[in-house]
């Protein structure tokens, strides 16, 4: 069993993670660009080298405050795929049995009903989580932000985020509605397990279309409506059929409206 953090290490942990709240508030405000250990001083009103006590560096902050914004996304992701499988499989004599008793509702839908209710909750992040998404955005298109270091610190974490759309792919390829993809070499000479390539293209494709929200120019859509479109496309794609794809998108309707 750990031990139980002394009061002076609850206290420096208390400090940090309300200097990381600030961090989170400066970068509303002024971008990744704008979060400097300067900054960060003003908005706290702390000497600038005493914050070097948390943050070895302006990079070190940038990777503690993407940590921290992965594992929020992560666990509500977890808590709400539980919840999902809980209405589709387990809670049959509740007020889900309607749902589970619906005679279109076989494996395969089920398991590409998982896949659209994920998608939806991707798509509604900006809204439902603002700060911890846009901040995953602007992280991804300012590579030099973190130093390698740093940002190898930040792997194993995003590898848990992506880890629950890459066993929901997994899940579908299982119950047969995709099609299988076989072990993958890529141009960096790596071999990439089926799934996770599929992870990888489809949770990048959705960055990117609700990014179109930032568009000046302006779009005649939404970031969201690209989204839904790039999720039918590629599950198309993989080999799930119009008719289980149609089925599966009013279950997920369903479980959509879960508390």
């Amino acid at each position: 069993m750990p031990a139980t953090p002394d009061r002076r290490t609850r206290k420096r942990d208390a400090r940090r993670d309300h200097l990381l709240d600030l961090a989170a508030e400066v970068v509303d405000q002024a971008g990744i660009d704008g979060l400097t250990m300067a900054a960060l001083a003003t908005a706290g009103d702390y000497a600038t080298a005493s914050l070097y006590t948390y943050f070895s560096s302006r990079s070190a902050l940038l990777a503690a405050l993407q940590q921290r914004a992965l594992l929020l996304l992560h666990d509500l992701a977890e808590e709400r795929l539980t919840k999902w499988q809980d209405a589709l499989f387990e809670d049959a004599l509740s007020q889900n049995a309607q749902l589970i008793a619906k005679p279109q509702l076989t494996d395969r839908v089920a398991s590409l009903a998982m896949l659209w209710a994920f998608s939806d909750l991707f798509l509604s992040a900006p809204q439902t989580h603002p700060r911890e998404f846009r901040l995953q955005q602007q992280l991804l298109v300012n590579a030099g932000a973190e130093n390698t270091a740093d940002a190898a610190d930040v792997v194993p974490v995003a590898m848990l985020v992506l880890d629950v759309p890459r066993r929901l792919l997994a899940a579908a390829t299982a119950t047969g509605a995709l099609h299988a993809q076989p072990l993958t070499s890529n141009p960096l000479e790596e071999v990439l397990e089926g799934s996770m390539l599929r992870t990888f293209a489809w949770v990048l494709g959705l960055n990117g279309a609700l990014m179109a929200d930032g568009l000046s120019t302006g779009l005649p859509t939404t970031g969201s409506a690209l989204g839904d479109v790039l999720t039918q496309a590629l599950l198309q794609g993989w080999g799930a059929s119009r008719e289980e794809l149609s089925a599966a998108r009013e279950v997920a309707e369903t479980l959509r409206q879960q508390p």
